[in-house]
């Protein structure tokens, strides 16, 4: 992560939040006294209810989500939503450290693409996922259908269009059908989520944007981040 768009310290050349000296990890997570339990999560959670532009996908019914689940998007949405600033955070001892407007990044709302340093832009987006790939929806492994965060594969989506099974380092998820989310492919129930394409931690990562394949190319096997999973 140190040098990252997600490296938060003075050395990675960002100011400090709310006057909170923060190390490389802290600005997500603390090892005590987290806003959440799961994964030691540091920074406020979105409650943002999502406007994509249009009632389903383009390839064939699939509705999109209108809120957060418990997937790992809910952790990236803590900052890419449009509503959360960056910096909304806890110190440790877990009392919420809201932004100031004196800070530059206290006022700062962390778009999905696009804006400042390619990260985002001023003003409040409010939710709006408009022109950003779906998240939350289900994946069709091996051309099969699925349902994922409550959502099933649309009936006319084209299953013939996407890779069977893409292979690492792209992620595939899990859904149990109470909500709880894991980290690999099951038929019946796969899905995917931001971090399928983007590693936050920059360990997988190919190429910049933090993605898991190229951000340029013309094949599956030149690492094309899009043909890894879709046919074209």
């Amino acid at each position: 992560m140190l040098g990252t768009a997600h490296d938060f310290t003075i050395e990675g050349q960002h100011q400090p939040i709310s006057g909170m000296p923060i190390g490389l990890c802290s600005v997500c997570h603390t090892p005590h006294s987290a806003i959440s339990t799961q994964l030691l999560w540091n920074q406020k959670l979105t409650t943002q209810n999502y406007t994509w532009g249009d009632a389903t996908t383009t390839t064939g019914g699939t509705l999109l989500p209108s809120s957060a689940h418990l997937g790992p998007s809910t952790k990236c949405l803590s900052c890419h939503d449009g509503t959360v600033a960056v910096g909304d955070t806890a110190n440790y001892n877990g009392s919420v450290r809201g932004v100031d407007d004196t800070n530059p990044l206290g006022t700062l709302v962390v778009r999905i693409g696009g804006g400042i340093n390619g990260i985002g832009q001023k003003g409040n987006v409010k939710g709006t996922m408009q022109g950003n790939h779906p998240i939350g929806v289900p994946y069709p492994l091996n051309g099969g259908s699925s349902r994922y965060n409550g959502i099933d594969l649309g009936s006319q989506v084209d299953r013939t269009s996407f890779v069977a099974s893409p292979a690492a380092p792209i992620k595939l998820y899990n859904d149990d059908g109470s909500g709880h989310v894991s980290i690999g492919a099951i038929a019946g129930k796969t899905g995917i989520e931001c971090t399928t394409c983007h590693d936050p931690h920059n360990k997988q990562a190919t190429d910049d944007l933090f993605l898991r394949g190229k951000n340029q190319g013309s094949s599956l096997a030149d690492g094309y981040i899009c043909l890894q999973c879709h046919i074209k």
